[in-house]
């Protein structure tokens, strides 16, 4: 043992450095104490930073988020209002024509016999063109009318036959409320429009005489959301999904939905939600119109803390510059403190080539200098401590060596057995014969020159030679009945798996003269091998068959659980030994082990 190793596994750091579970064993201890200072001051320092930049990074974030989240709340609040308040303009002045009882009375007259519509027309014109004067953003207002009597000019007045189904039906089921619906070009208009609607009727009839329409330009809506799409994107829809306008001119008329999948969590009246829509994050805030419609407004992260990832940056470039500046004093330091230990270091050295003459200068009165003071009178112990271990352990490997030597040869015992057997065969003793012989093959194989691994056909040849012993005990008693794919004869087992239960159906379940019948199986199940033992012996209880599972030193020397135990240790969990068996009946082995296995000390 060297000395450098003995100063090495000494000092607070190395025992704390051993109870790091981080760090690999032996990385610090093989460090410069230089290079530990430094190792110990990132620890220090950079945790703290990296916490400080988390937190900033955090709190930025956190704060910029909440400023954002509560301009975009104004922002659809804004919106909200200013569209609504437009809407109901708009539904005011449909009011206007609603409770216009001149334009009900020209609608409702039957002029088959009168010639006075046209002062109708002239009524229903100077009306109609005055309120689009007054709102250049409508487009249209036309009148569909039932009166079959009333002539259409194509342009205010149409027969109820030129309205869309789908509008008709909408306004009819709204029984004089206003229905608001947005299309493209259905009336060959040259824009794409807001439709207002609603039926005109008398207030003691309940069938309309007609319905009103008014045609608004799509840029009334867009006007509203123009400023605000800014770094953000604004969508005004309909109750089903419907983009009515947005500054993303791609998705007008198209369905929000389909471009992000929100629909379900747009089920309140208002709220905002955080999404991830094709690998990027978005917020979303969202409130309902009175009339069904919704106003959406949805921002990308990276636009949102744009601002704060450049804080972040330049806060790592500050704090970097912080830890260059910090370790480049630390060298300094560092440097001036370790040059005392290094000067030591070499005298420690000079001691480790044999060299045991210290002359180490006087070092001051500090922790260094008086280890130097001690250190000088040490030497001569330390040198003597070093002979003394060195020759321990030259005494100690001598001693291991020579218990090896003194092992036992299993050539040995197949030698005296085959002494035996030739004995045997001498004085013509031919039970003795066989037996002797059997037995040599027996241990030839449950040795196997220390080796835990055989093939298959060798463990079947081991039960057969076993049994070959037991016939000669119990004769006639015993009968065995052989069902081998031979197939499998190639495959490797650990040694004395199968022995162990051929041994208990012949010490415990032999009840009477007749003997017993015991069959072995080999197959193959999938990609695992399936060997069996199964006897019409005396059975066992559910209790004994408890206990033979659990009993670790049964005759045989491998009990059940130990040939379970080894089975499971050596090819996993999935593989072991399963026993059925029934009173009177019998038992049945099942040992299951892998097709193919790999064996790590073999």
């Amino acid at each position: 043992m060297s000395t450098e190793k003995i100063f090495e596994r000494s000092g607070v750091w190395t025992r704390l450095y051993h109870k790091l579970p981080f760090v690999p064993k032996g990385a610090l201890t093989n460090l410069r104490l230089r290079h530990k200072f430094f190792f110990i001051f990132l620890i220090v320092i950079i945790i703290p930073f990296s916490m400080l930049i988390y937190y900033s990074y955090s709190s930025t974030r956190t704060t910029i988020t909440e400023q954002t989240y509560t301009s975009l709340e104004g922002t659809l609040a804004q919106i909200n209002t200013n569209v609504e308040n437009r809407l109901d303009y708009y539904n005011q002045l449909s009011n206007i024509l609603y409770m216009d009882a001149q334009l009900r009375n020209y609608l409702s007259n039957d002029y088959e016999q009168a010639f006075y519509y046209l002062d109708a027309f002239e009524y229903i014109n100077r009306t109609l063109q005055a309120m689009m004067i007054l709102n250049s953003k409508i487009q249209g207002i036309t009148i569909y009318s039932n009166n079959q009597t009333l002539y259409t000019d194509g342009e205010f007045v149409k027969a109820m036959g030129d309205l869309p189904d789908s509008i008709k039906s909408k306004t009819l089921q709204a029984a004089g409320n206003t229905v608001y619906t947005h299309t493209d070009d259905y009336a060959a208009a040259k824009d794409s429009h807001i439709t207002i609607s609603r039926s005109l009727s008398y207030f003691s009839l309940q069938q309309p005489y007609g319905i009103l329409t008014l045609d608004i330009n799509d840029s009334e809506l867009y006007s509203m959301i123009q400023m605000e799409n800014n770094n953000k994107s604004v969508y005004i829809i309909d109750s089903e999904g419907r983009v009515i306008s947005s500054g993303d001119e791609h998705l007008n008329s198209k369905q929000l939905f389909d471009v992000f999948p929100i629909k379900a969590r747009m089920d309140a009246n208002s709220g905002k939600f955080d999404a991830q829509i094709g690998g990027q994050e978005r917020f979303f805030t969202y409130k309902k119109l009175s009339n069904g419609w919704s106003i959406v407004i949805t921002v990308p992260y990276n636009e949102l803390l744009s601002n704060t990832n450049k804080a972040t940056k330049q806060i790592i470039w500050v704090s970097g510059i912080a830890i260059a500046v910090a370790i480049l004093l630390l060298y300094v330091t560092t440097k001036i403190l370790t040059k005392r230990i290094e000067l030591l270091l070499q005298q420690i050295r000079r001691m480790e080539r044999g060299e045991f003459s210290p002359s180490i200068t006087f070092m001051g009165h500090d922790e260094i200098g008086q280890l130097s003071f001690a250190f000088n009178k040490m030497a001569a112990k330390i040198q003597s401590l070093i002979h003394d271990v060195y020759v321990k352990g030259i005494a100690m490997k001598e001693s291991e060596l020579n218990t090896l030597q003194a092992q036992i040869n299993p050539h040995f015992l197949y030698n005296t057995l085959s002494s035996i057997s030739s004995l045997a065969l001498k004085e013509s003793a031919m039970q003795v014969y066989q037996m002797v012989n059997y037995l040599a093959k027996y241990y030839r194989v449950s040795l196997n020159k220390g080796k835990r691994v055989i093939l298959i056909e060798q463990e079947i040849n081991l039960v057969k030679n076993y049994i070959a012993i037991q016939e000669i005990r119990f004769r006639n008693k015993l009968r065995m009945h052989y069902d081998l794919d031979q197939e499998l004869f190639g495959r490797t087992t650990i040694k004395l798996i199968l022995q162990p239960f051929i041994e208990n159906c012949i010490n415990h379940a032999i009840w009477d003269e007749s003997g017993i019948n015991i069959i072995v199986k080999l197959q193959q199940v999938g990609d695992d091998i399936l060997l069996q033992v199964i006897d019409d012996g005396i059975g066992m209880t559910p209790l004994q068959l408890a206990q033979a599972l659990n009993k670790t030193d049964n005759l045989s020397g491998y009990g059940i659980h130990n040939v379970d135990e080894r089975i499971r240790l050596t090819y996993g969990e999935r593989y072991g030994i399963e026993m059925f068996s029934r009173p009177g009946i019998g038992t049945s082995v099942s040992i299951r082990i892998p097709l193919q296995a790999s064996y790590s000390d073999e």
